[in-house]
């Protein structure tokens, strides 16, 4: 088909819908041009190696800084398009696909028209009544991974490092208990582009030479990233991957990152899309560009799982009751207070309470101990120092605060000593976690002793450093059962994750309050400085009793029960410090009335059980 006036035509066009986006018989091209500058559109046909049309705008079309036209003749499945704006050929910024981007990290093409725009297709998705996965904050299990590192050493995927690869992932989450995914950056950003130090999320200097493999850089927010799709078809390959995720019942969150320049309308237009074309669950929004006031007022979004860091959720709500919990807190309190715990630091008994107990009555809390910017739940336990050396930057780039304790060897050890201390403090830090009435964030590959070599800062390691090791599922089998157990447990005892924060108070004459604190005395807890062992019971409808009790002294420590109703008695559920067949849980557990012993560093569950008659 030879292109001419005929066959394609332009008109005055729609100005307030930036983008290009469906018009009756064409597309309407909006975009943002400095007044004074030229621009005009560029027609590509597929594989075709220039344009084959350039479309000026009209200097008359133009309203305020956006030019807009609308051109018939053209469809999704025969043309690309990009903008030249003073010259410079350029990307769409509200593009809904980029290609020529479809092998992450190749370097930057110099001919400009290699990277194109594509048109939002004009196919039917047949959602099959998909609905979302409205999995209430209270019972969530957050699981957070990179989309292209997770599986691109699994062997058990056939796609890997893709969206597809995460659909063949699901009856794994199911199996381990995991109902909702938060993706790192999975829209298009360019990852070989350089960045100025003050847009990017990371500790280090950038440079053209490394590959940004977090995306926590400036992005085409509204496209899914070529680079991580199996297919030709990003849209209906993500699109696949968010039905199969909500037909197993789990919700996907996606992050976003906006730095400080990005235009409000960008952002709320970037979260509305991809909720209503690509049905995603939520959104964990972060950058000083985020505008959260905005995000959390705007009426699309109302429903809509947000997640911030660093914002007055409580002064934003100024005391009013809620429904439904749409917002939630993502901050890193519980992550410093829990490892300082973890590796027996003065002081922290009181700080642990509070972090054990938080929640809100409107609004969810986020609970972590690892995450992508820091070390690994393996590496927090075997390294007191970064060790990273191979981004180049001379190990100056990362946190040096790091709150870690490598159990008395740096790094990797046959010794087997160490080794048994340091899987007892994964598994302390999954009960952290999982016991808490906060929602648990897992970070991936943590369930399985996944390790960086000591890197805490691997933004730029698209390699074996940065992507998640699946040999460890064989070995360290033993911590995999014992993390789907230990959330097993969590959703089989409401009392651990409740909707609303929990009093200290007996509100409902239950003869108990919901929750309370003891020590080596019931009903008392020491918080001097050197203190290292506290006791929380949790009292839930028809008689549920649990007890926990952390004891993080390098030596035993007796931990006192309170009395039980009538003819109830305290037996152990599970205790870090002893394994048995590959668990630390345990059925028929020995029984206890006034105290329980509980080994160095080592966390003891008790629940109350009808005593049998003898």
């Amino acid at each position: 088909m030879r292109v001419t006036a005929k066959t394609i035509q332009a008109e005055k066009g729609y100005p307030l819908l930036l983008g290009a986006n469906r018009w009756n018989e064409g597309y309407n091209f909006a975009v943002e041009v400095p007044e004074g500058i030229p621009a005009s559109v560029l027609l590509y046909r597929k594989h075709s190696a220039k344009p084959v049309l350039e479309i000026a705008f009209e200097e008359k079309n133009r309203l305020g800084r956006v030019c807009s036209m609308k051109i018939k003749g053209i469809s999704p499945a025969d043309y690309e398009y990009n903008y030249k704006i003073d010259g410079k050929v350029t990307q769409d910024p509200f593009a809904y696909s980029i290609r020529g981007r479809e092998r992450f990290g190749a370097p930057m093409e110099e001919d400009p028209h290699k990277i194109r725009c594509g048109l939002l297709t004009e196919e039917a998705y047949d959602w099959e009544q998909d609905v979302p996965a409205d999995v209430p904050y209270e019972d969530m299990i957050l699981y957070k991974l990179h989309v292209r590192g997770y599986t691109k050493l699994n062997n058990r995927v056939k796609k890997k490092g893709t969206f597809a690869a995460l659909q063949e992932m699901i009856p794994y989450w199911k199996e381990l208990g995991i109902n909702a995914i938060e993706l790192m950056p999975a829209y298009e950003f360019m990852e070989t582009a350089p960045a100025k130090k003050e847009e990017a999320m990371i500790s280090s200097r950038q440079e053209t030479k490394h590959i940004n493999y977090w995306g926590y850089i400036p992005g085409y927010y509204f496209a899914p990233k070529r680079s991580y799709c199996a297919t030709k078809e990003p849209e209906k390959e993500f699109r696949d991957l968010i039905k199969a995720l909500h037909q197993a019942g789990i919700a996907c969150i996606m992050e976003f990152y906006f730095p400080d320049d990005t235009n409000l309308f960008t952002v709320l237009r970037a979260l509305q899309f991809w909720k209503i074309h690509y049905h995603v669950d939520g959104f964990h929004v972060l950058g000083q560009g985020a505008f959260l006031d905005a995000i959390m007022q705007d009426g699309v979004l109302a429903g809509t799982k947000i997640m911030v860091g660093n914002y007055d959720l409580d002064g934003f709500y100024q005391g009013k009751t809620i429904a439904k919990r749409c917002l939630a807190q993502y901050d890193p309190g519980f992550c410093y207070d829990m490892r300082r715990l973890l590796k027996s630091d003065e002081g922290m008994v009181e700080r642990a309470i509070c972090a054990v107990r938080r929640n809100s009555d409107n609004h969810g809390v986020i609970n972590y101990i690892t995450s992508h910017d820091g070390f690994t739940l393996n590496d927090l336990v075997s390294y007191n120092y970064k060790h990273n050396e191979a981004n180049g930057e001379e190990n100056q780039d990362g946190s040096s605060y790091n709150y870690s304790w490598n159990c008395g060897v740096e790094g990797p050890t046959r010794r087997q000593a160490v080794r048994q201390i340091r899987e007892r403090q994964m598994r302390n830090a999954f009960f952290m976690l999982l016991l808490s009435q906060g929602v648990p964030m897992l970070y991936a590959g943590d369930e399985m002793g996944n390790s960086q070599d000591g890197n805490n800062n691997a933004w730029c390691q698209d390699n074996e450093t940065g992507w998640t090791d699946w040999k460890g599922m064989k070995k360290n089998d033993n911590l995999v059962r014992f993390v789907k157990e230990a959330i097993a447990f969590r959703k089989a005892h409401p009392i651990l994750h409740m909707p609303r924060e929990l009093k200290g108070a007996d509100y409902e004459a239950k003869g108990y309050p919901d929750i309370s604190f003891h020590g080596e005395r019931a009903w008392y807890v020491s918080q001097d400085n050197t203190s290292r062992l506290f006791g929380a019971m949790y009292c839930g409808k028809e008689r549920e009793f649990i007890y926990v009790a952390y004891n993080f002294h390098w030596e035993n420590r007796q931990a006192a029960l309170p009395n039980l109703p009538e003819g109830m008695t305290w037996v152990k559920a599970a205790d870090t410090g002893e394994i048995k067949e590959g668990s630390c849980f345990m059925e028929n557990g020995p029984a206890f009335e006034k105290m329980v012993e509980v080994g160095p560093r080592t966390i003891v569950v008790l629940v109350g059980q009808q005593e049998v008659e003898k």
